[in-house]
């Protein structure tokens, strides 16, 4: 099975916990999305693409920015994701999103179309993070903006690594090829900015967000987690219940150093973002 076709399978699996989890999501990522809107300063009037949308909410944040005169388009690889975010911009009222289906290695949109792009926790995932920084720049007005968002490496983001770790150990999940896509895959500002201006980009300015996720318990924690992951879920799949238990209690431990007396989580985490212009 090819990488992108093994994509959309797992983000079709992981559309329904995407979804029930999107208000926390939204909650924990609030500093990442708040870079990208300030970064991005939609204007009224003008026109904006979301790529690797996912529910949306970063997109729609700008939205509420464009007026009735502009416009947004929300696209994922996934059509459940699609629906996903569909279904929350309605909840919203907002009338100006439009959306599509859309893989971002291939954008077959009109060239120098858009104002502006904005891609959170999107380009890393791809089999071919180039072609997708080179179809943005393609489909940018002169001097239009881009936004994205990547993860730092993984001891800045054990909330997300300690349960990758745990299964790489018991070889249940594979330790990630050098160059694949995965979550740290362009944990690198250095190499983000190469390739950036490689694609076209300049200006290129890139920074990171260290910002905390907070979870009431260690079973909220891992309930989110497998939710929004289908990687992991799918890896647990493939273990005993035993072996399920041992995992857990493996990665709480991990997480000790951040709980606190009541059993809350405060894990720290960090993200790569990137402004630059075509």
């Amino acid at each position: 099975m090819s990488v992108d076709l093994e994509q959309r399978e797992a983000w079709h699996r992981a559309a329904r916990g995407w979804e029930r989890q999107q208000a926390q999501v939204r909650k924990q990522s609030a500093p990442v999305a708040e870079w990208l809107l300030n970064a991005i300063d939609p204007q009224p009037g003008e026109r904006m693409l979301d790529l690797a949308a996912g529910p949306g909410e970063t997109g729609f944040m700008i939205a509420e920015r464009l007026g009735a005169e502009g416009m947004l388009l929300s696209t994922d690889q996934s059509p459940d994701m699609v629906e996903v975010a569909r279904k929350r911009a309605a909840e919203l009222g907002l009338g100006n999103v439009e959306f599509r289906v859309l893989d971002g290695q291939r954008i077959d949109l009109e060239e120098h179309s858009f104002d502006a792009a904005v891609c959170r926790w999107g380009y890393m995932l791809m089999a071919d993070p180039d072609a997708a920084l080179r179809g943005t720049h393609r489909v940018l007005r002169e001097g239009g903006r881009l936004a994205l968002a990547t993860w730092d490496t993984p001891d800045r983001n054990l909330w997300m690594a300690a349960p990758a770790i745990q299964l790489m150990a018991r070889g249940v999940l594979p330790a990630p090829e050098p160059g694949a896509p995965g979550p740290f895959s362009m944990a690198d500002p250095g190499q983000l900015e190469q390739r950036l201006a490689t694609a076209g980009f300049e200006q290129i300015e890139t920074d990171k967000v260290e910002f905390v996720h907070n979870h009431p318990s260690f079973d909220q924690y891992w309930e989110m987690s497998l939710d929004l992951a289908a990687p992991l879920t799918a890896a647990m799949a493939n273990l005993d219940d035993d072996a399920v238990a041992e995992v857990r209690e493996s990665v709480r431990e991990a997480l000790a150093p951040f709980a606190s007396q009541d059993g809350a989580l405060q894990i720290p985490a960090s993200a790569v973002v990137a402004l630059a212009r075509a």
